[in-house]
C-alpha cells in the first residue's frame, strides 16, 4: 500500500459507511448492556431498538445526501464513487427504512426478541453499500459475501420454526455454490489477465481486439461463471430454485428485505461490470441473458398459477419480473439501462406496498401462520381501504394503467423491440398476459370470495399504513408525471456509458 495517499482525505467518500459501521458497534454495546441488566429487569428492547436503527438509517441518508464528492477512485482504485453509487445508496437506505417500518409488528408477533436480528439488517445494508461502490473483483466478492452471510442468518432467525432453519440452510448451500462459481470465474480471469481491477480491465480490452487474444476462450468461460453467479443472486430461472422455499420458510420481515432491497445494488454493480468493462465480450453472455430472461418470465408466470400460498406466489412473481429486468439488460443500450433502473424503482415501490398489504391480513386465526389465498377472502367486506390498496398494488404488478407499473413495462418492451429482440419481446408480452391472470385471481379472492367464518382482522399498524399510502401515491404520480424518475434513471445509466 502506498502510504503517501493517506493525507488526501480519501476517507471522506466513506463517511456514510464509517458512520453506519460505528453505529452498529455502538448499538451492539447498547443492546448487550441493556438486555443483561439485572437492575432493569432484563427488558425486551425490540421496538425501541428498531426505532434506533431507523434513526441511524435516516442519519446515514443525510450523510450520503450531503457528501460533496462527485467522482473519486480511491484505495488503489478498489472503490468508486460517482452519481450511480450515490443514488444507489440513497435508494437502498430509503427502502431499508420502509422495510423496517412495516416489519415492526411482525418482528414482535414472531417473537424475534434478539436485538442482533436488526443489527444483521444494518450489516447487510453496509455490505450493499460496499457492493455498490466496488471497482475490483476482490472487493466485489467480499461485499457480496458480507451481505449474503447476513441474509443467511436472517432467513434462519426464527429459532422455533423448522421451516426457517430449512430456509436458511437451503439459502446457505445454494448461495455458497454461487459464490464458488463466482470465485472460479474470478480466478480464471486473474490467471488470464493478471489483474482484478475494473479500470485495468477496461484499458486492457479497449486497446486489444479480443478476438485475437490467445486466452479468449478462458476469458469467455470466466465471464459465464460470473454471470451464472449473478443469476443465482437475483433468482433468475433456471437458477431460482432457492427463492420460493426461502421466501416461504423465512420470517416475513426477512422475506420483505430479501424481496425489496438487494436487487438494486446487485444490478447496478453487474451492469457496470458487463456493460461498461466487458462490453467487447457482449456476445458471450448475451445469449445467456436472453435465455434466462425468457425462461424467467415463462417459469414465473406459469408456475405461479398453481400456487396457493401468498409468499410463494410473490416469489414466482419476483422471478418473472427479474426476467423483464434481464430483457432490458440484454438490449445493451443506454435506453435499455435507463428502462432497467426505472423498472427496478417501480417494482420496489410496488413490492413494499404488497408486502405491507400481506402483513396487514393478520387475524385471530392466521397471525402466526403462512398466508394463503383463503386469508385474502372477504377483505373487501372487513376493510375496504386495505382491499383497495391490494387491488392497486396487484394491478401495478400486472402493468395495468393508470399505475406506474404499466409505464415501466411499456419502457421495457419498447427498448427490447428497438434492440431487435423480437422473439424475446413477444414471449415476454405473452407471459405478461398469463401473469395478469393470477394477479386478477388474487383480486377476485379479495372482492368476490367469502369465507365460511369471518375472523376479526387486527388493525393495520402505523408503519404499514404509512408505507402503503406513500408507495401508492408515488405509483400514481410516476404514471402521470414520470419525468423526475426518468431523468434520474437516465443520469444513472449515463454513468455506465
Amino acid at each position: 500500500m502506498d502510504f503517501s495517499f493517506i493525507y488526501q482525505n480519501n476517507f471522506k467518500m466513506f463517511f456514510p459507511e464509517m458512520f453506519l459501521a460505528t453505529s452498529i458497534l455502538l448499538l451492539t454495546l447498547h443492546g448487550t448492556f441493556i438486555i443483561t441488566s439485572r437492575s432493569l429487569g432484563f427488558p425486551l428492547i425490540t421496538r425501541s431498538f428498531l426505532k434506533l436503527c431507523i434513526l441511524v438509517l435516516f442519519l446515514t441518508f443525510f450523510l450520503i445526501e450531503n457528501n460533496s464528492i462527485t467522482f473519486m477512485l480511491t484505495y488503489q482504485n478498489t472503490f468508486l464513487f460517482d452519481f450511480l453509487t450515490f443514488n444507489v445508496k440513497q435508494i437502498l437506505v430509503i427502502f431499508a427504512i420502509f422495510c423496517l417500518a412495516v416489519s415492526e409488528q411482525s418482528i414482535v408477533d414472531n417473537r424475534l426478541n434478539n436485538f442482533e436480528y436488526l443489527l444483521l439488517i444494518l450489516c447487510a445494508i453496509l455490505g450493499l453499500f460496499f457492493l455498490a461502490s466496488s471497482y475490483d473483483l476482490i472487493s466485489l466478492y467480499l461485499a457480496l459475501e458480507m451481505q449474503s452471510l447476513c441474509l443467511y442468518v436472517l432467513a434462519a432467525s426464527h429459532k422455533n420454526s423448522s421451516f426457517s432453519t430449512e430456509a436458511g440452510l437451503k439459502y446457505f448451500i445454494l448461495g455458497s455454490f454461487s459464490s464458488a462459481l463466482f470465485l472460479f470465474g474470478v480466478s480464471l480471469l486473474y490467471g488470464c489477465t493478471g489483474t482484478t481491477n475494473f479500470g485495468n480491465f477496461s484499458l486492457l480490452f479497449a486497446a486489444v481486439n479480443h478476438e485475437l487474444l490467445t486466452l479468449n476462450f478462458l476469458i469467455e468461460k470466466s465471464l459465464i461463471c460470473i454471470a451464472v453467479a449473478f443469476f443465482f443472486k437475483v433468482a433468475a430461472a433456471p437458477f431460482h430454485m432457492w427463492s420460493p422455499d426461502v421466501y416461504e420458510g423465512s420470517p416475513t420481515s426477512s422475506t420483505i428485505f430479501f424481496a425489496v432491497v438487494p436487487k438494486f445494488a446487485l444490478f447496478s454493480v453487474f451492469l457496470r461490470l458487463f456493460q461498461n468493462i466487458f462490453f467487447s465480450f457482449g456476445d458471450v453472455f448475451l445469449l445467456a441473458l436472453l435465455f434466462c430472461s425468457v425462461f424467467s418470465v415463462i417459469v414465473g408466470s406459469f408456475v405461479a398459477l398453481r400456487q396457493k400460498k401468498l409468499k410463494r406466489i410473490l416469489a414466482y412473481s419476483s422471478v418473472s419480473h427479474v426476467g423483464y429486468l434481464l430483457l432490458a439488460f440484454s438490449s445493451n443500450s443506454l435506453y435499455g439501462t435507463q428502462s432497467l433502473f426505472f423498472y427496478l424503482v417501480i417494482y420496489m415501490l410496488t413490492s413494499i406496498c404488497l408486502w405491507s398489504f400481506i402483513l396487514s391480513l393478520n387475524n385471530t386465526e392466521n397471525a402466526h401462520k403462512s398466508k394463503t389465498l383463503i386469508d385474502i377472502s372477504s377483505v373487501a367486506l372487513l376493510n375496504p381501504v386495505l382491499a383497495f390498496t391490494g387491488l392497486l398494488a396487484f394491478f401495478s404488478l400486472a402493468g395495468v394503467p393508470p399505475l406506474a407499473g404499466f409505464f415501466a413495462k411499456m419502457e421495457i418492451f419498447i427498448c427490447s423491440i428497438g434492440s431487435s429482440l423480437f422473439f424475446a419481446s413477444i414471449v415476454a408480452i405473452l407471459s405478461s398476459v398469463i401473469s395478469s391472470f393470477f394477479y386478477i385471481r388474487l383480486i377476485k379472492s379479495i372482492y368476490f370470495e367469502q369465507k365460511e367464518d369471518n375472523f376479526f382482522i387486527f388493525p393495520v399498524s402505523r408503519g404499514c399504513s404509512l408505507v402503503m399510502g406513500v408507495s401508492l401515491f408515488l405509483l400514481l404520480c410516476f404514471f402521470f408525471n414520470p419525468s423526475l424518475l426518468l431523468l434520474l434513471s437516465q443520469k444513472m445509466a449515463l454513468c455506465l456509458f
